[in-house]
């Protein structure tokens, strides 16, 4: 019997990143079977626009124009108001898409969907044949990376051609990752929890104050407050418009999950907070609590044997509430889906994943520096620095800029960062190693290079 040409993927993690990885490797031309440990799915538009998913998600997401300023400690008389900044529509043109709040569930529904989704036509001559499986409840708990295959707790085993580890900053293939490479596989805490909740727009509507964030041009803004080594954010998110509702405290030292119940609830670890920031601490329901953390980074995404690669927060962990978290983790799935859309071959597999890594690292750990430097910036202690901070936003504001223009060296800084992830187009970076590498290599290296 001849060999399926099709390569078989085998993806650890229906994650935002495994999800968009299948999705793009179908539409490749290979199989995928994507390994999800919960029985569920859990609670950078322009490539998912590109995928025809541009109607589905606008139907479930608010169009963000900003965010808006405050004091988290606020003032005698309320809230102490900095400034705004609005989305550059330069900015927005460049990313041929806006900028959505959705909600995380509905994020992973929409991908889930794509990704099962039998194509209406062949495509290339490719997918009509190529198929995305995914088994829930299938939790790995060994891995044989030279075999390319994955026990279960069941005790069933999969065998592939590549294993893509997708299941996170915790996850199965990161840690056996770390192993092989004698490196820690724990984190520091970096000394910030991350409280989360989702406050209903049948309950917060009813709040005198809450109501206002429903008021434009609020309602497509994110609110921001900045406290020393505090901070908070609210936007409203979803179809629904439901609100969610960030804090960041050094209150507490649990370490929990996005689905377990915080054992400290959100009015328990404000400090001195202004009342809006109050009044939506107690309507919130029950929060989780996640730590802020520094993990210890990968010296190579991939495995020794050159058939394992990990990508989306499995790779470049980003801060908890990190803006471009789901963004890109996206770009990696499409960047891994176009340069496997050039072979079917499997000794070229190592060559591939190395590819992936050699183009995505820097620009992922440049924008996981800059993310970091963000939540410092915005939570500085009290002193010299908060204190140029507020006066520079506070400046542009009052001569009609945003509050992330020219004038302080972080802040526009950040600002460029923003710029550098709404310019990019992974298709293309994955078209242009192609040209220049992938496609001149008639005798592809499988060694994989020396740690």
């Amino acid at each position: 019997m001849s060999r399926d040409p099709r390569l078989k993927f085998i993806i650890v993690g229906a994650s935002a990143a495994g999800l968009a990885s299948a999705i793009a490797l179908k539409a490749a031309g290979h199989n995928v079977l994507i390994l999800e440990r919960d029985p569920q799915l859990g609670g950078p538009d322009d490539i998912l626009f590109d995928w025809g998913l541009e109607g589905e998600l606008r139907a479930n997401a608010v169009v963000g124009e900003g965010f808006t300023v405050y004091k988290y400690e606020g003032k005698a008389d309320g809230r102490d108001y900095i400034g705004t900044n609005r989305w550059d529509p330069e900015l927005l043109s460049e990313a041929r898409g806006d900028f959505l709040q959705m909600r995380h569930r509905d994020l992973l529904r929409i991908l889930s969907n794509a990704a099962l989704r039998e194509p209406s036509a062949p495509q290339n001559g490719r997918t009509a044949t190529s198929k995305v499986t995914i088994r829930f409840g299938a939790e790995v708990v060994d891995a044989d990376f030279d075999a390319c295959s994955v026990t279960l707790r069941s005790g069933e085993v999969f065998q592939g051609d590549a294993l893509i580890g997708a299941d996170g900053a915790t996850g199965f293939i990161r840690r056996r990752l770390l192993e092989e490479e004698g490196r820690p596989t724990d984190y520091v805490p970096k000394g910030l929890a991350v409280y989360s909740a989702i406050i209903p727009k049948s309950i917060a509507v009813k709040d005198r104050e809450v109501s206002k964030l429903y008021q434009y041009p609020q309602k497509n803004m994110v609110s921001f407050s900045m406290g020393a080594n505090r901070g908070a954010q609210a936007f409203l998110a979803g179809k629904e418009e439901d609100i969610v509702f960030w804090v960041y405290t050094p209150d507490t030292s649990q370490d929990g999950t996005w689905i377990k119940t915080a054992e400290k609830q959100i009015p328990d670890v404000l400090g001195q907070c202004d009342p809006l920031i109050k009044r939506l601490a107690a309507l919130a329901g029950p929060a989780t609590c996640v730590q802020m953390k520094n993990h210890y980074e990968l010296e190579s995404w991939v495995s020794q044997s050159g058939k394992v690669l990990a990508l989306g927060e499995a790779a470049h962990p980003f801060p908890v509430i990190s803006l471009h978290t789901y963004s890109i983790a996206i770009e990696d799935g499409a960047f891994i889906g176009k340069i496997f859309s050039h072979t079917r071959d499997p000794a070229r597999i190592p060559e591939f994943l190395n590819a992936f890594e050699e183009n995505r690292k820097p620009r992922c750990l440049h924008i996981d520096k800059s993310e970091m430097q963000h939540v410092d910036i915005m939570a500085l202690p009290f002193g010299p620095m908060q204190a140029g901070r507020d006066a520079a936003m506070r400046a542009n504001e009052a001569a009609g800029r945003n509050v992330m223009d020219v004038g302080e060296v972080h802040l526009q800084a950040m600002w460029d960062d923003m710029r550098m992830v709404f310019g990019y187009d992974p298709a293309d970076d994955a078209d242009d190693w192609w040209m220049s590498w992938g496609r001149l290599r008639d005798a592809p290296n499988a060694q994989k290079r020396a740690h």
